[in-house]
């Protein structure tokens, strides 16, 4: 009897010891998961901030409102999505405007395309969260625990801090003359394009991958890209034109320049159907496409 008791004992410590072993292990695994994604969405925050950060100065500085006493409005560029994840799906399927511009499509069309989905976002965010429970809240002035629905306010921050050190750095005085630049050839090839029979819209700043404007007439949809600098146009903006035809579904790709393009940049425009032309040649797209 006594044998049999301490078998019993023997096999209790087993499986309690079992038990707490796996405990354990399960609770390194969850750890090691959150660590991994909490260190995956900071990564891919800040790298994605860092590189679009010229771009997302460049709205900043359109979307502001200023009145007649200088005071500025940035309530188009900070926008007001909607903060719990059912609500950000539904908007999004639904088109909201909540997403057209600032810093919620910059969130939709870059951020969020490259987590892949909503839920791989809030999944590497809770995982954030978890592992830093606390944020600063500048608005308060004080420490406050992290909230799932801080999500905007978090991001929002960071790509202010990041707007702001250009601007400290005098980046933006030069930034808004060579938009201004570049806002005035886009204009004036939009407007050649409307008294020649074409409906033409303008792609938004964040995110237009390369393309300024988009052409259409009959079943011609042309994804164009104006460049108005003093040096012949390079590879680079032949490639980015190219693929922007593919993601805004263009069936022509055009590159407008005032100052020529360089033979390397002729080359790839051939091999890859890129039209290269100046602005006096808009009046007859239709027909120098065809």
């Amino acid at each position: 009897m006594k044998n049999i008791f301490n078998i019993l004992i023997i096999l209790i410590t087993f499986l309690i010891f079992v038990i707490l072993r796996d405990y354990q292990i399960k609770r390194k695994r969850i750890k090691l998961n959150n660590a991994l994604n909490s260190n995956f969405f900071i990564q891919v925050i800040n790298n994605l901030i860092e590189e679009n950060k010229y771009n997302l100065l460049e709205e900043r500085i359109r979307l502001r409102n200023v009145d007649a006493y200088g005071n500025e409005d940035y309530e188009k560029w900070i926008g007001n999505p909607p903060l719990d994840e059912k609500a950000i799906e539904k908007n999004i399927l639904n088109g909201s405007k909540r997403f057209k511009e600032g810093i919620p499509y910059f969130w939709e069309k870059v951020i969020l395309t490259k987590f892949g989905s909503i839920e791989l976002f809030f999944e590497k965010w809770r995982s954030y969260c978890s592992l830093n429970p606390t944020i600063e809240d500048e608005i308060l002035g004080t420490t406050r625990n992290l909230e799932i629905e801080d999500w905007f306010v978090f991001i929002a921050s960071k790509i202010e801090k990041s707007c702001l050190y250009l601007i400290e750095k005098n980046y933006s005085k030069k930034i808004t003359e060579s938009y201004k630049k570049g806002i005035r050839f886009e204009n004036h090839c939009m407007e050649i394009l409307k008294q020649n029979g074409w409906e033409v819209k303008e792609t938004p700043n964040t995110g237009d991958q390369g393309v300024d404007l988009i052409a259409s007439i009959n079943d011609l949809r042309i994804c164009i890209q104006c460049k108005d600098h003093e040096k012949s146009i390079g590879n680079k903006a032949v490639q980015e034109i190219s693929a922007g035809k593919l993601f805004w579904k263009g069936t022509h790709a055009i590159l407008v320049s005032r100052s020529g393009f360089t033979k390397s940049a002729q080359k790839l425009a051939k091999s890859n159907k890129v039209r290269l032309i100046n602005e006096l040649q808009l009046k007859d797209l239709e027909k120098f496409i065809i």
